[in-house]
């Protein structure tokens, strides 16, 4: 039988959970503290540990430290209150694999325990997907270990980056080197959802619901199941819809459309964004409580601009297969691009020189309008202004800001083909049309 290790200084909480776990059919262990805990798992053989974060003698993240030395594949939850978040970062960071929010639901507490024992025995895949995220500049190895530390927990995963950073393929390598690798990956981009069709298109409708239900209809968070359900651009998710996400991230029930029942999901949630998210919770565009339930473990992808020594890298990742080297001068005068559509708009680049070029190496002569002159005077320098990097006498702002402004005059004012020409969605180019006073 399963043995679980329960470990909480107060006595109430302690039998709450040994009495639901041992309904689950877990045989259940109690600790009041975390010397008592190790005392016995020096004497059991435990196969996972709940433990409380705030205990007196030793508590919750002292204890994980032990038992990361001791048994370093033990899976093990860790129990707070949801004002400690700071907190449960840390023990995440520092090997924990999930945790819950006081006070959790029976179901949650059930579902959690259980995917944590059926992960935890499952062999991880090799570790290949990372090598998709290229690089060896510091902040790029900072990402793949962040991604490995990731991929070794249950939490939900932020991923905070600039439009055309590889947000989701960051999500893939946290999907593929973890222990659901197994499972599906749902990718959904939270600006194609379209307001009516919301509860249909996540949680699913069961056949003459409403009008045009002709058949069941599953939906995002059962087809996730199991998996990684990544959900980009959270900022374009309204904040009603919010509240029902962060439902099923609390209790993990799924109820579709038109059905009277509802049913149990075990979902890793990973979700993106391109904005602050401090400034979107006090503009009423993001909840705070999904934004601290979503950040259990949070990752920033830096723009191509802070990573430029990774070009040369990503050009030949972008190449043909086949094709020869580009000349040196090419690497120069990509690196003294400005690239507000980071790592996507070199990928585009390359891949319409490539196609010029044919069989020939890459020249400046293949690269468009721009390169071929080279770095403008003073590129680069540092600066002390807001944004710490200037291009000539530029901020990174400005250029976006002309950037924009350019494709809109391009697009005489048609914002879809704008969009489609700066290679983002209509709602990032609606805010930053707002943001930079371009809207009429």
């Amino acid at each position: 039988m399963t043995k679980v290790l329960v470990v909480d200084d107060e006595r109430s909480a302690r039998e709450f959970m040994r009495l639901l776990l041992e309904q689950e059919g877990y045989e259940t262990l109690v600790a009041g503290n975390g010397v008592e805990a190790l005392v016995e798992l020096e004497g059991n053989a435990v196969d996972m540990v709940v433990s409380d974060l705030h205990m007196p003698e030793m508590g919750g993240a002292e204890l994980l430290s032990h038992v990361r030395q001791r048994w370093a594949d033990l899976p093990m939850i860790m129990v707070t209150a949801a004002s400690d978040v700071e907190d449960i970062v840390e023990v995440v960071q520092r090997g924990a694999t999930n945790y819950l929010i006081k006070p959790a639901s029976p179901q949650m507490i059930a579902s959690a325990v259980q995917r944590a024992l059926a992960t935890a025995g499952r062999p991880r895949p090799a570790a290949g997907a990372l090598d998709e995220i290229v690089g060896t500049s510091k902040a790029m190895v900072e990402v793949r270990h962040r991604v490995t530390l990731a991929a070794r927990s249950d939490v939900p995963v932020l991923i905070t980056g600039a439009t055309g950073t590889g947000k989701e393929l960051v999500a893939r390598a946290i999907h593929d080197t973890s222990g659901v690798a197994e499972g599906p990956f749902v990718p959904h981009n939270c600006a194609l959802t379209p307001r009516e069709l919301f509860e249909s298109h996540f949680f699913g409708h069961k056949k003459g619901s409403f009008t045009g239900a002709d058949t069941d209809h599953v939906g995002l968070l059962r087809e996730a199941d199991g998996g990684v359900l990544f959900l980009d651009e959270l900022e374009a998710l309204d904040p009603v819809f919010q509240a029902k996400l962060l439902r099923v991230l609390d209790d993990g029930e799924v109820r579709p459309v038109g059905s009277d029942t509802s049913s149990q999901v075990s979902i890793r949630f990973v979700a993106a964004t391109n904005r602050d998210a401090q400034t979107m919770i006090e503009a009423g565009e993001l909840r705070e409580d999904l934004y601290y339930r979503l950040r259990g473990f949070e990752i920033r992808l830096p723009p191509l601009v802070e990573r430029l020594q990774d070009i040369s890298s990503l050009v030949r990742c972008f190449l043909p297969e086949g094709s020869p080297e580009p000349d040196a001068e090419v690497i120069t005068a990509l690196e003294a691009g400005t690239w507000p559509g980071n790592v996507r708009e070199l990928r585009n680049v390359i891949r319409g020189a490539a196609a010029v070029a044919g069989s020939s190496a890459v020249g400046l002569e293949h690269l468009p309008p721009g390169f071929a002159e080279g770095p403008p005077a003073g590129a680069a320098e540092e600066s002390g202004s807001a944004s710490g990097l200037l291009v000539g006498s530029l901020s990174l702002k400005e250029l976006e800001k002309r950037a924009v402004r350019q494709a809109m005059e391009e697009c005489k004012g048609n914002r879809s083909k704008a969009a489609r020409l700066l290679e983002i969605d209509r709602s990032t180019l609606r805010r930053k049309l707002q943001e930079f006073g371009l809207e009429d």
